[in-house]
């Protein structure tokens, strides 16, 4: 499943001081045209009036110019590795490579809070990439899924403390698939579910509740996004900086999932 996002193609190659990632998608599919610190605000719904939740400073000054222009001068050209290094990762450890790629993935895309009852669940969903949920939810999911380039569904197990990690629709739900074997609560049948969702997972890693305690979602009445029923859906700029909240995931390659949203969205 895990795939080399270093290999270059005919569209272009990769460059990691300037973030031109080629992903062999033609032009619209260059992560090179997302540029991380202009895009943190974005989201597919610009006309919300939400505040931003956060802002990124861009501005430099002339004299960062003048001083740029010095050290272009300068006999020694080649940063040393050790800057190199330094610029790859941001303050909080994660590289540009990979927020550009969020930020490509949060095109055009619909949040949903998705509840479960146990960890089991969660875990066995992590192994086999697929989710299932009541009636009501699949139908939403599938229409979200129908009408929008992404669904990312972002996991909690009650009364847990904290998100469980998030991970995109695959495609719509199939009563055509065998029976995953869920822990279902005394009192819920497994014919009470619906379909079986494939899903890719972005992130397996946990985030405590108290992260994100300065975020709040206007969908559903400003209450913490920590809290939300099954199917709860998240206001997108709230969502996208919860799902930056997250740590990186270095055990899953998103440039797979990218081609496959870019490949979905021309069957739509």
């Amino acid at each position: 499943m895990i795939m080399d996002s270093r290999n270059s193609n005919k569209n272009g190659s990769i460059d990691a001081e300037n973030l031109n990632l080629s992903l062999d998608m033609g032009d619209d599919m260059k992560l090179d045209e997302v540029n991380y610190e202009s895009d943190v605000s974005s989201s597919s719904s610009e006309s919300s009036t939400v505040p931003s939740i956060s802002s990124v400073s861009t501005i430099s000054s002339g004299k960062g110019r003048r001083s740029r222009h010095k050290r272009g001068r300068s006999k020694d050209k080649s940063p040393s590795p050790a800057a190199k290094r330094t610029r790859s990762k941001d303050i909080k450890g994660k590289s540009y490579d990979y927020l550009t790629k969020l930020n490509y993935l949060f095109r055009d895309a619909r949040f949903f809070v998705i509840k479960s009852n146990n960890a089991e669940n969660i875990t066995l969903s992590k192994a086999k990439g697929v989710w299932s949920t009541l009636p009501q939810n699949e139908a939403n999911l599938n229409k979200a899924y129908r009408e929008s380039r992404n669904v990312l569904l972002i996991f909690s197990v009650k009364e847990s403390g904290k998100f469980a990690g998030f991970a995109r629709l695959h495609g719509e739900s199939r009563h055509d698939v065998p029976a995953i074997s869920w822990v279902l609560p005394p009192g819920l049948s497994a014919k009470a579910l619906g379909g079986v969702f494939k899903v890719d997972w972005i992130c397996r890693k946990e985030l405590p509740f108290s992260s994100t305690m300065h975020l709040y979602n206007p969908w559903n009445d400003g209450k913490p996004v920590k809290i939300g029923r099954d199917g709860q859906e998240i206001e997108p700029r709230v969502a996208e900086e919860l799902c930056r909240l997250f740590p990186e995931d270095e055990g899953i390659e998103i440039t797979p999932i990218l081609r496959l949203a870019k490949e979905a969205s021309k069957k739509k």
